[in-house]
Parts: structure tokens; sequence; C-alpha cells
């Protein structure tokens, strides 16, 4: 009887593991990105908003604790198109009653937290909210003070997820759209995301 027990206790540990594995241990992704970016014209709401396009990479590693809860780390960076640009009068600016012309350089993010999966043998689909930094770096041009480079750092929350569709047994191709918000010079800026390349698996199971 003990004997029985103790291979029930065997087999049962060995289903249990078996189905843990179903998901790779670790997840790295690396591939383009686009941001389309919100830029305000002034501190008055009325007065309206820009937005401007920026081209850039993201990376991303995540590590599986089953098939579907993991946590992600999250870095991006996205650079200036020739054409960006807007005007607007910086809220804590005194004498910029004239306005200020802005030129934004880079943005860049890093973020982490959880994220869901839903695992088919061809198709993952995964959301995650990812909690971090993000740093934008900006030239400013005003009329009636000296032109100067401004790098600020504000907390950002990024909401989103995606769609891996499997190439062959260790690589994915990602498909991956987010929402994240950050700020510059005290204005919030509604800024959307869409990142694809390619996923390397490690540790992942073979398929029976």
């Amino acid at each position: 009887m003990r004997t029985l027990y103790l291979l029930c206790m065997l087999l049962l540990a060995a289903g249990l593991t078996a189905q843990a594995q179903e998901a790779p241990r670790a997840e790295l992704f690396t591939g383009y990105s686009y941001l389309s970016a919100q830029f305000p014209f002034s501190t008055d709401p009325a007065a309206g908003e820009t937005r401007g396009s920026m081209n850039g990479w993201n990376v991303s590693a995540a590590v599986n604790a089953n098939r579907w809860f993991g946590l992600v780390g999250d870095f991006d960076g996205y650079y200036n198109s020739p054409t960006q640009g807007t005007i607007f009068k910086p809220a804590n600016c005194v004498l910029c009653t004239g306005g200020v012309s802005a030129t934004v350089h880079n943005i860049y993010t890093f973020t982490g937290g959880p994220q869901l999966s839903l695992r088919e043998p061809d198709l993952t689909v995964f959301g995650h909210v990812l909690f971090g930094g993000v740093h934008t770096r900006a030239d400013l041009v005003s009329n009636v003070t000296q032109s100067a480079s401004i790098s600020t750092t504000s907390f950002t929350v990024m909401v989103g997820g995606g769609v891996d569709i499997s190439l062959s047994h260790g690589f994915t191709l990602r498909i991956q759209p987010d929402y994240f918000k950050s700020s510059i010079l005290d204005r919030r800026q509604n800024n959307f995301r869409v990142s694809t390349g390619v996923v390397f698996r490690l540790g992942q199971p073979k398929s029976r």
C-alpha cells in the first residue's frame, strides 16, 4: 500500500512538472517599434495639440512561472523624425509668453510588470500592465529667452499586449500595440506604440 501511495505521488509530481513546462522558461523579444507621441501647443487645453511620429527599437525579457503567468521587463528608445516639432508655452516658464518651439530628440522607456498569456500550439495571446519611467530629451527655442536643452524623467504606466505567431520550435513573430503616458514640462502626453519583431523562446518544451 505504501509503495502504491509513493508511486501515485511520483506520477502526480511528474504530471505537474510536465504541465509547468508547457510554457518556455523565458522569452526574449527584440524588434522595431513605432511611436505616435502627443505634444501640446500650450498650457491652455483649448489651444489644441499635435502628434508626432518617432521610430526606434523595443526589447523585452519575460520569465514565466507557468503557462499563463510571467514577469516581464521592457525597454525601448525612439528618435526624432526630420519634421518633428511643435509650439507650446511651458507651464513653469514665466517669461515664455511668446511660446517655445520644441524639437523632441528622443524618448526612452524602462518598465516592468506582470504578463498574462493564453497559449495555443501555434499562437499566444498576451496582455500586460507595466510600470516604470520615461525619459524625454528636447531642444527649446524661445523668442524671449536663451535656447536650452531639457531632459525630463517621469513615471509611466504602459497597458497593452499582443500576439506571438510561431515560426519554428524556438521562434515566434510578435505584434504588440501599447498605450503609455508621459509628461514634458509638466504637460501630459498620451502615447501609442506598435512593436514587431522576433521572440526567442528559451527552455521551450518539445511539442508532443
